[in-house]
């Protein structure tokens, strides 16, 4: 069983690979040489948009997974016998973490036990809502609960709502991602 750190979360990963673009670059430079040097800067260009449309994409992916793991978390989490009760801290925390290039989305739900403990002190103090959380703890030894929701811990049964909803976006994904790059390239 994973532990609860942050390395361990539950996480659901997106990207897209452009290592056939360098297929398409060898063959434009090669039909340059040629004698067509229209060809390297078409797929300049082509290159910029499919990148550009992937970028959007991912992000879009992303949003698409923040909401159905969120949908999942609410319905799901916290309505068995563990005695849980939730604060929407763990449903407010699921964040979207993007790779330098835009082109990777990692998506993890970031609540540590001491973010829920601030929100049932608001809770109990009147709040309506309680502040969501969108960066890792810079506690090293922060508890990540995500994790033993998502694989149980002890008592507590399995919840998870990071894997049905990873699986229920990628599912979507495929048939978008191909007409997203059409369209792109057209």
């Amino acid at each position: 069983m994973p532990n609860d750190s942050y390395e361990n979360l539950p996480r659901v990963n997106f990207s897209v690979n452009t290592k056939e673009f360098e297929l398409l670059r060898a063959k434009a430079q090669a039909l340059a040489r040629m004698g067509m040097p229209e060809a390297m800067a078409e797929f300049n260009r082509e290159y910029a948009r499919a990148k550009t449309a992937s970028k959007i994409f991912i992000r879009n992916a992303a949003a698409e997974e923040v909401d159905e793991a969120q949908k999942i978390e609410s319905q799901k989490v916290g309505h068995s016998k563990s005695g849980y009760v939730p604060t929407g801290t763990l449903q407010g925390s699921i964040t979207p973490e993007f790779s330098e290039d835009g082109m990777k989305v990692s998506v993890v739900p970031l609540a540590t036990s001491e973010d829920a403990d601030e929100a049932r002190k608001q809770i109990k103090q009147g709040a309506k809502k309680v502040r969501k959380v969108n960066k890792p703890s810079k506690n090293k030894d922060a508890y990540y609960y995500g994790t033993a929701v998502e694989f149980g811990k002890g008592h507590n049964p399995k919840e998870p709502f990071m894997k049905p909803s990873g699986e229920k976006v990628a599912a979507r994904l495929d048939k978008k991602f191909e007409d997203t790059m059409r369209k792109a390239l057209e």
